[in-house]
């Protein structure tokens, strides 16, 4: 294992922990943010499997997932903060969504050049692009 790995795995679990910490918060809050915190969680889970997934392909040689690789590490983050943001009612919730909606949609489109081949890279596809159409439904 090297430093990579390490620093991948701690944000990921960090990530997980946020959005597992930010469902356990909203039972009561409204619907449209309970599911958009609900895709976001499903992006990270996925996304976490899909950028390992990728890792492990890049390291045999299979260069062609780098562009999933990549997307996926910009994804991660936001879709944590997304819940964080969620979860706290914040103002700042729609302009945090709009980014996130991009990048999810970027993440999709990255994947999806590989889905016929890869299974949770079309999962990591879909669950974007589920994500991406909540983030699009959260008020101003």
């Amino acid at each position: 294992m090297n430093r990579r790995d390490v620093v991948l795995g701690t944000v990921g679990a960090a990530a997980v922990g946020v959005a597992m910490r930010a469902r356990a918060d909203v039972p009561s809050g409204p619907p449209s943010s309970t599911s958009l915190i609900d895709s976001a969680f499903v992006c990270l889970q996925v996304g976490q499997a899909c950028q390992q997934f990728c890792l492990t392909m890049l390291g045999k040689g299979e260069t062609a997932l780098a562009e999933c690789a990549g997307t996926i590490a910009a994804m991660l983050p936001l879709c944590a903060a997304l819940t964080e943001l969620a979860v706290q009612g914040s103002p700042r919730l729609k302009a945090l969504a709009l980014v996130c909606a991009q990048v999810c949609r970027d993440c999709e489109k990255a994947c999806r050049k590989h889905e016929a081949h890869h299974p949770i890279c079309k999962q990591c596809a879909d669950s974007c692009a589920a994500c991406a159409a909540q983030c699009d439904k959260v008020p101003a």
